[in-house]
C-alpha cells in the first residue's frame, strides 16, 4: 500500500485527536486560565520559572523524544508493520498524550510535586515507598540503556564506501577499522555539536531570560548554533572513546541538574529541538514527496510469527518495545519533574502534554514508514536482527 495512506491517515488522526480529545479532555479535568500555576505563584528564579510555551514545548519534546521513539518502533517492525502502525497511532492518541497530559496537570495542581510526592498523598506511606522504588529502578534502567546508546552514537563509524564517498575523500575524518578498511567518524560530528551547543546554552538563556529575547529570534538563533555546531564537527570531530564520553556525560548531568533550569537544561533543549523538528520534517517531506511518485510499504504487513519468536510474545512485548513512541510512564518523570514547575498558564497543559506525546507518535511514524519503504526486509533484518 502507499506511503502516503498511512503518512497522511496518521497525521490526521493525531490533528483531529489533538483538537477534539485534548479538548475534551481540558474540559474534564477543568483547565482553568485563570488560576496561578506553581511557577507564577512560587518562581523562584530556580526550579520554578515562568517560561513561555514555545520554548518549554522545546524543553519537554526534547526531554521526551530521545533515542526511544526511534529504536523501538524499529526493532517493533519485526512483528509486521501494521501493528507497529497501529500501536503507535491508536496508542499514543488513547494511552500516550492521556498519560502524559494527566500527569501534568496532576503535578501542577500539587504545587508541582512530584508523582513520588502525590502518590505519598494519595496512596500513603507505602504507596511512597513503593513508587521511590520503582521511580529508582526505572531511572538506573533508562539511564543506564540511553547512556549506552549516546556514547555509542557520539563515537560511531561507518565504511566510507556504504557513505558513498571516495577513499580519497577529505570530507569526513577517516580511521583504520579492524579488517583494514576505511571508517568514517560519523559520531565525532554529533560530538562537537553536543559540546557547542552545551557551551552556548547559558548564553542563550541568559539572552531569553534576562534579556527578554524574543521567541521569534530566538529560535533562528538556535538553528544557527545547530547548523553551525555540525558544520564545525565535519571539519573537527571530537573524537573520545564511549568509556570517555559515559564519564564526561555522568559528570554533565551531575552538574546541570543542580544549576537554574534557565542557564543550561531548557535553552540546550530549546537549541537541541531544533534537530528534531527538522528531522521529522524532513522525513515527513521526504515521504510525501516519495509517495506521490508512487513509494510504497514493502515489509509485511504481518509478520508475528517471526517477531514473537525473536522478541517473545506480541502481548505484551509489542507494547513494552514501541514504548516512547506510543506510551512511556518516563515522561511522567520529565513532566512531573521539571516541566510542571516552569508552565506560566493552565491553558498550555495540553499544548504540551498531550502535543508533544502526539508529536513523539508522528516521529516514530515517519520512522517505521522510512524504513518500511525504503529497505527490503531481507536488508532491514540483517540490520537490525544480524
Amino acid at each position: 500500500m502507499s506511503v502516503l495512506v498511512f503518512l497522511l491517515t496518521g497525521v490526521g488522526l493525531f490533528v483531529i485527536a489533538s483538537r477534539v480529545y485534548g479538548g475534551a479532555l481540558e474540559k474534564i479535568l477543568g483547565i482553568d486560565e485563570k488560576r496561578p500555576t506553581p511557577a507564577v505563584a512560587i518562581n523562584d528564579g530556580r526550579d520554578y520559572v515562568p517560561t513561555r510555551m514555545p520554548v518549554l514545548f522545546a524543553h519537554h519534546f526534547s526531554a521526551i523524544a530521545g533515542a526511544g521513539p526511534i529504536l523501538g518502533p524499529t526493532m517493533a517492525l519485526l512483528y509486521g508493520f501494521v501493528p507497529a502502525w497501529l500501536w503507535i497511532v491508536l496508542g499514543g492518541i488513547f494511552i500516550g498524550a492521556v498519560h502524559d497530559f494527566s500527569a501534568l496537570f496532576v503535578s501542577m495542581r500539587e504545587q508541582g510535586k512530584s508523582m513520588a510526592e502525590i502518590a505519598r498523598k494519595t496512596l500513603g506511606q507505602k504507596g511512597f515507598i513503593l513508587f521511590i522504588f520503582f521511580t529508582l529502578v526505572m531511572v538506573l534502567l533508562v539511564t543506564s540503556a540511553f547512556l549506552s546508546a549516546t556514547a555509542v552514537s557520539l563515537t560511531s563509524k561507518w565504511p566510507i564506501e556504504k557513505l558513498g564517498l571516495s577513499p580519497d575523500q577529505t570530507l569526513l575524518r577517516v580511521v583504520p577499522g579492524p579488517k583494514g578498511e576505511s571508517l568514517g567518524c560519523i559520531g565525532g560530528i554529533a560530538s562537537t555539536s553536543v559540546v557547542v551547543i552545551t557551551l552556548f546554552s547559558p548564553i542563550l538563556g541568559y539572552l531569553i531570560y534576562r534579556k527578554g529575547m524574543r521567541v521569534g529570534i530566538a529560535y533562528p538563533l538556535a538553528a544557527i548554533v545547530c547548523i553551525g555546531s555540525v558544520i564545525l564537527g565535519v571539519y573537527e570531530p571530537v573524537v573520545l572513546k564511549p568509556e570517555i564520553w559515559m564519564v564526561i556525560l555522568s559528570i554533565y548531568v551531575l552538574f546541570a541538574a543542580g544549576m537554574p533550569v534557565w542557564m543550561i537544561l531548557q535553552p540546550r533543549d530549546f537549541i537541541n529541538v531544533q534537530i528534531l523538528y527538522a528531522g521529522v520534517i524532513g522525513m515527513a517531506l521526504a515521504l510525501l514527496v516519495s509517495g506521490a511518485s508512487g513509494l510504497r510499504v514493502t515489509v509485511p504487513a504481518f509478520n508475528v510469527q517471526e517477531g514473537v519468536k525473536t522478541l517473545g510474545y506480541l502481548w505484551p512485548m509489542l507494547f513494552i518495545t514501541v514504548a516512547c513512541g506510543a506510551v512511556s510512564g518516563f515522561h511522567a518523570l520529565v513532566a512531573t519533574g521539571t516541566t510542571t514547575k516552569q508552565i506560566s498558564s493552565e491553558r498550555d497543559v495540553r499544548r504540551i502534554g498531550y502535543n508533544a506525546m502526539l508529536l513523539e507518535s508522528a516521529l516514530s511514524l515517519c520512522v517505521i514508514l522510512a524504513l518500511g519503504s525504503s529497505l527490503l526486509f531481507s536488508d532491514y533484518k540483517d540490520i537490525v536482527w544480524p
